[in-house]
C-alpha cells in the first residue's frame, strides 16, 4: 500500500508540473488474473481484487498521456504444470505510462462530447517477489507492454466513469515461480533454454471500473466541432489557431 501511494504521488506531481491544458485524476477498482505456463487452473478462485489510480494529461479531445498504477494480488489456484500440482499467490505492483486514443472526441464534463470508446498502449514495469527457494525470496522488477480497450462516459461537469480491460505482456518468466520450467542440461553440459526476456508465457490481465475527476480545466480554447478545412486534425484544432 505504501509503495502504491508513493509511486502514484510521484506520477501525479510530475504530470501536474507540466500540465498546461487539461488534467484528470482517477481511481480504479477491479480484478487481476494470470495467464502463463500453468494449466487446469481454477479460474474462479484465481481472480483477485485489484485497485489503482491514474493521472491523465489530455493533449486534446482525442489524445492523452496517462500515468497509471495498479496494485493487487495475482495468483493461480489448483493448477498444474506438466501434471505436477502447482499454485502461487503474490502481490504485484504494476506501473505504466500509456498513450490513450479516443475513438470519438471526449472531454470530461463537456455536453458536446459525453462518451467515447478508447484504446490504450504504452510501456510499463511490474515488481513482485520471486520464490528462489522455499524460504528465499528475491524482489523482481521487469518491463511490460500494457495495452487494452475501454469505454468512458460523463456523469457531471467534473466527473466521469468508465470500464476498461487490458493485458500486460511480461518480459520475465518468474511471475508464477516457474522460470523457464522446460529448460534442461544436455549430456554435453550445455543448458538448453526455452524462454527468455523476449519469449515467455507470463501475462497479466486487469479489468475494472474507474471514476474520473476533472482536476484542471485547460480545454477552454478547444473546438469540439472541427472546422471543415481542418477535418483531419482529429481534435487538435483550437480557437487560438484561427487565422
Amino acid at each position: 500500500m505504501k509503495q502504491f501511494l508513493v509511486v502514484f504521488l510521484i506520477g501525479f506531481l510530475a504530470v501536474e508540473a507540466f500540465a498546461q491544458q487539461s488534467v484528470d485524476v482517477g481511481l480504479f477498482g477491479g480484478a487481476g488474473a494470470y495467464f502463463g505456463d500453468m494449466t487446469k487452473i481454477d479460474f474462479q478462485k484465481s481472480v483477485n481484487p485489484a485497485y489503482g489510480g491514474f493521472v491523465r494529461y489530455n493533449f486534446n479531445p482525442r489524445y492523452a498521456l496517462r500515468f497509471n498504477v495498479i496494485n493487487g494480488t495475482i495468483g493461480a489456484k489448483d493448477g498444474e504444470f506438466q501434471s505436477v500440482p502447482w499454485s502461487f499467490n503474490k502481490n504485484v505492483l504494476d506501473i505504466s505510462l500509456q498513450f490513450e486514443f479516443n475513438y470519438l472526441k471526449y472531454i470530461v464534463g463537456e455536453k458536446e462530447s459525453p462518451f467515447s470508446s478508447y484504446l490504450f498502449a504504452g510501456i510499463g514495469m511490474q515488481t513482485y517477489n520471486y520464490e528462489l527457494k522455499t524460504s528465499d525470496l528475491a524482489a523482481i522488477v521487469h518491463p511490460t507492454i500494457p495495452f487494452g480497450i475501454g469505454f468512458k462516459v460523463n456523469l457531471s461537469k467534473r466527473l466521469g466513469i468508465g470500464i476498461e480491460g487490458g493485458l500486460r505482456k511480461s518480459f520475465s518468466d518468474k511471475l508464477d515461480n516457474l522460470d523457464d520450467p522446460l529448460s534442461y542440461t544436455n549430456s554435453d553440459g550445455v543448458l538448453i533454454k526455452y524462454t527468455d526476456q523476449m519469449h515467455n508465457n507470463d501475462w497479466t490481465a486487469y479489468m475494472g471500473v474507474h471514476l474520473v475527476y476533472k482536476l484542471i480545466y485547460g480545454n477552454k480554447e478547444w473546438e469540439l466541432s472541427t472546422p471543415r478545412n481542418h477535418i483531419l486534425d482529429w481534435g487538435i484544432w483550437n480557437k487560438t489557431r484561427k487565422q
